[in-house]
């Protein structure tokens, strides 16, 4: 599970960067969309879409959805819908038929070993993973 969070993430990061260095910025894309470029576009193939703090990206049919953390510069966050998402739509892991019980116990031994972490908000857990090594 950690090489399919690994690559979902590694996507993420070569997206902002590509975005970074068209737009010649060092801010997280999440911050500066409809600023510095539109919301909705698209850029080598990848087909975006800006939202709050977050963003969808489509490539090859794949569905990357994510957030970036408000809290924590450039942090990663998801939710298991969203990873779910991307499992689901990508060519090889959809032929898998990983169940989502499945995923989840395995995003919780990555909590556990210091990969992940919950969101917390003033002492309050929230089931959003937080992407803590990459």
């Amino acid at each position: 599970m950690k090489k399919i969070l690994y690559e979902y993430t590694g996507f993420i990061r070569s997206f902002e960067k590509l975005l970074k260095d068209k737009y010649n910025t060092e801010k997280n894309p999440c911050h500066v969309a409809g600023i510095l470029f539109d919301r909705i576009g698209c850029i080598d193939g990848i087909h975006y879409f800006f939202h709050g703090t977050g963003c969808t990206a489509e490539k090859d049919r794949v569905t990357y959805r994510y957030d970036i953390s408000i809290f924590r510069k450039d942090e990663i966050e998801f939710t298991l819908w969203e990873l779910l998402e991307f499992i689901r739509t990508h060519k090889i892991y959809s032929i898998i038929n990983y169940d989502s019980a499945f995923i989840e116990s395995e995003l919780e031994k990555m909590i556990q070993d210091g990969t992940l972490a919950w969101l917390t908000i003033m002492d309050k857990e929230y089931r959003v993973y937080r992407v803590l090594q990459e």
